[in-house]
């Protein structure tokens, strides 16, 4: 059983939606095409035309700027991923709760009830979403204030749309008093 914080006392985890895995692909993918490739190639080039018998001063300055070109590269990929693995909707027996990581430091937190639901959207766009099938994720809310939810780079958008309204329609609760026909 899940638990996350701020969770109410009688309130349970029925479903939480994460990115789709093709998100962090797209992530290692950038990493390896924009930091180890070029450093390999660096290192190619350098030792081949710089032994470093003949050139060990400028192989050691060439090595500290390598490691930290590396280093560098290393940190923006894991910031991209943290930023990607911490957008998260958590479907509860009372709310939806969306989670947006927008930087580093910085987090968005929103929250609505499960009668306030109204409407979802998803949306597949471009070739490899379609392929793979994954797209954006909409929840509008019948809240004045935020009353839209966006997920992005789900998989099974409209699926899980359709999941959201059955849990939303099969707890909202029935009028008081019903209206005179």
């Amino acid at each position: 059983m899940m638990h996350f914080p701020g969770q109410r006392a009688d309130e349970e985890v029925l479903h939480v939606i994460h990115k789709h895995p093709v998100v962090y692909i797209k992530i290692a993918l950038g990493f390896l095409l924009f930091v180890l490739v070029p450093l390999s190639a660096f290192a190619f080039f350098w030792f081949r035309f710089y032994p470093l018998e003949s050139f060990y001063r400028q192989g050691l300055i060439a090595g500290i700027f390598a490691s930290f070109y590396f280093l560098f590269g290393l940190l923006v990929t894991y910031i991209d991923l943290t930023d990607e693995q911490f957008d998260v909707f958590i479907i509860t027996t009372d709310r939806l709760i969306d989670i947006t990581q927008i930087s580093f430091f910085k987090r968005s937190v929103s929250s609505a009830s499960l009668e306030q639901i109204q409407d979802t959207t998803g949306m597949i766009n471009g070739f490899f979403p379609t392929l793979f099938h994954y797209g954006d994720l909409t929840v509008q809310t019948s809240a004045a204030e935020g009353s839209t939810f966006k997920i992005d780079h789900i998989a099974d958008p409209d699926g899980v749309g359709k999941r959201i309204l059955e849990i939303a329609r099969h707890r909202q609760k029935p009028p008081a008093h019903p209206l005179p026909i």
